[in-house]
């Protein structure tokens, strides 16, 4: 219903008229003196005016009647109650020789009463119909948690109906609140009675009302859901929204399918700094990406593009990937900042020429190849992306005087059985080199497998899970550590903001996965058993190691002021050595001597040791 001003204020006339007649009447009970009637016809209109132009000074008629809510009631309420609280000061201070003004105290009440019952009932009275005729619309949907997220869910449900979500009940294992109504609604029961809920209310959805639900529980509502083949979703976590945790009224707007990383066995860690914070660290810096189109490169701009800088720079080589960032960020409105660069970091003077003419104050190098049995197979291509790139990128850094510069590394680069993994730790020695000696703060970022990076376990599973199997798995007693991808560049962009002497920082994970439990969950979520999509062991592939490792015994893990992120000491760093180790790996490099490579590596103190003949996949 489209309501006009002039229409509310007509009918709040009506009301009020209406309001002092119900006064009178109840007052005299029914029959009202000739004189207090001629009173009334005197007092009515003149108070309906008074009460127009309160309202009006309240700003109850900007208020839309569709999204009336308690805090409108209580602004109806204050207008209506300055009114009353008029006329009994008028009443109470009258001279006596005025007392055909004079109002009777039971009138001045009962009209107060009577006129916001009216005004209220007028405006709550249609919201309430509809939204019972929108109760009966949509989905029988069954909540999973009694607070104010399932209360927002019910709410948003109830005023887009387009979101086809009819809220049934709820589900909450707090004892206290089994068999009470929230927004109309009875708490049904436990996790523990899900199965019987669901049938017994012809539940056609589950929506988990929080991120913050452990995995187990998410878990074990898969397992009652999927044979039943009731839909599940979940909304969305901190991580996934950039502007930060929002209001909860907004929490239905970001309800989603489950995901894997919902299912894995570690808590979200929530981060420290708020957007506020990163504003004010980043807001007016020239800040370079490199990798920008990568998994993480492009979570890094997506989130950096909303902490106000002066120019988010975006390097990357792939030309699709780089038109498909910078075609988000225009569409999100953040084009005025970005200043995409199609270039490749191994090209030395693009970048030199990048960094003259730009002048970046922020650099964060995600750029890097990442992929194990591939540089296996190419380990000089390894060398001259993760380790000569990286070092002349720290140069010009140092001579731009750029403040921050923060390398991306991973956990591969602990103990290394692989060439990727034992590059990416000599790059996190060349960072604590040059923070020695530099003005520039230095550091490093390090973590574990990425959920949903182009190349991850995950995405070859779901590849093949859509094929029909056999998932492959490489040893029963596989294990990883996981992090989502908004999680991994919101730990980054944090530590960024710590980082003064070369430290190198990781989160804390939590528990590591098993790689063939991963494979359960996905099948299971996807709907199907292991009959239906088989697992098969294929055997460790080379580079690969069964358990992957954070830190060393040698760097002195320690807590930061910032929540779940650790700071591991630096190791000092000879830097005569890692120049010589530099100019031998640029002989074998031309030389595309893949032993060599090895040979160096393995004389590097950090670890790897050189595969066994037969276990290397070298180009020919």
């Amino acid at each position: 219903m489209r309501q006009s001003r002039a229409g509310v204020v007509l009918l709040d006339f009506v009301l009020v008229t209406f309001g002092v007649l119900l006064a009178y009447v109840a007052r005299f009970e029914g029959s009202i003196p000739a004189h207090f009637f001629r009173h009334m016809l005197v007092v009515a209109p003149v108070l309906a005016m008074v009460r127009i132009l309160v309202n009006a000074g309240f700003g109850v008629y900007r208020l839309v009647w569709r999204y009336v809510g308690l805090l409108e009631a209580v602004r109806m309420a204050q207008a209506v109650a300055t009114v009353s609280v008029l006329l009994l000061l008028f009443r109470l201070t009258l001279p006596s020789y005025l007392p055909q003004l004079s109002l009777p105290l039971s009138i001045i009440v009962m009209e107060g009463m009577f006129t916001f019952l009216a005004m209220a009932g007028v405006r709550f009275v249609p919201r309430i119909l509809r939204e019972r005729v929108r109760r009966r619309d949509g989905a029988a949907t069954l909540l999973i948690g009694a607070g104010q997220g399932g209360l927002a869910i019910v709410k948003e449900a109830v005023r887009h109906p387009e979101l086809g979500i009819r809220p049934i009940g709820f589900i909450d294992d707090d004892p206290t609140k089994h068999g009470m109504e929230i927004a109309s609604l009875r708490i049904l029961g436990t996790l523990r009675d899900l199965d019987r809920v669901i049938r017994a209310e012809g539940a056609e959805r589950v929506v988990i009302t929080s991120s913050s639900f452990a995995p187990k529980a998410i878990s074990r509502v898969m397992d009652v859901c999927n044979p039943l083949g009731v839909q599940v979703q979940i909304v969305q976590g901190t991580y996934e929204r950039l502007g930060g945790p929002g209001d909860p009224a907004e929490t239905v707007k970001t309800v989603r399918e489950v995901r894997i990383e919902d299912l894995l066995s570690r808590d979200p860690v929530p981060p420290s700094l708020s957007r506020a914070d990163l504003i004010e660290t980043f807001s007016g810096k020239r800040v370079l990406v490199t990798g920008a189109g990568g998994s993480i490169g492009s979570e890094l701009c997506r989130q950096l593009a909303h902490m106000q800088p002066a120019q988010l720079i975006l390097v990357e080589r792939d030309e699709t990937n780089l038109f498909h960032i910078e075609r988000e960020l225009v569409a999100a409105k953040m084009g005025h900042v970005t200043v995409p660069l199609l270039l490749d970091v191994m090209d030395a003077k693009a970048v030199e020429r990048a960094f003259k003419e730009l002048q970046p104050q922020v650099v964060f190098h995600a750029a890097a190849y990442k992929h194990v049995p591939m540089m296996e197979r190419f380990p000089w291509e390894a060398v001259r992306n993760n380790v000569f790139a990286t070092k002349q990128l720290i140069e010009l850094a140092e001579e731009h005087q750029v403040e921050t510069f923060v390398m991306i590394s991973t956990d591969k680069a602990i103990n290394p059985t692989s060439v990727m993994g034992a590059t990416k730790r000599f790059a996190e020695q060349i960072v604590q080199d040059f923070a020695t000696r530099a003005k520039t703060r230095f550091s490093c970022v390090r973590f574990g497998n990425v959920l949903g990076s182009r190349g991850s376990v995950v995405g070859i599973f779901a590849e093949q899970i859509a094929a029909g199997g056999p998932v492959t798995v490489t040893h029963p007693e596989a294990t990883r550590y996981f992090m989502t991808i908004p999680e991994a560049a919101n730990l980054v962009i944090q530590a960024s903001t710590i980082g003064h002497h070369g430290e190198v920082f990781l989160l804390d994970m939590g528990e590591p996965v098993r790689i063939i439990d991963l494979a359960r969950q996905m099948i299971r979520l996807s709907g199907f058993t292991e009959e239906e999509v088989p697992i098969r062991i294929v055997g460790t592939r080379p580079g690969e190691k069964l358990f992957e490792e954070l830190s060393t015994i040698g760097e002195n893990l320690a807590p930061t002021e910032l929540r779940k992120i650790h700071r591991c000491k630096p190791v000092p760093v000879d830097p005569a050595r890692v120049n010589a180790l530099v100019e031998r790996f640029h002989f074998t490099v031309r030389g595309r001597d893949a032993e060599g490579i090895r040979t160096i590596l393995a004389e590097m103190e950090i670890g790897y040791q050189s595969p066994p003949p037969g276990r290397t996949l070298d180009a020919q």
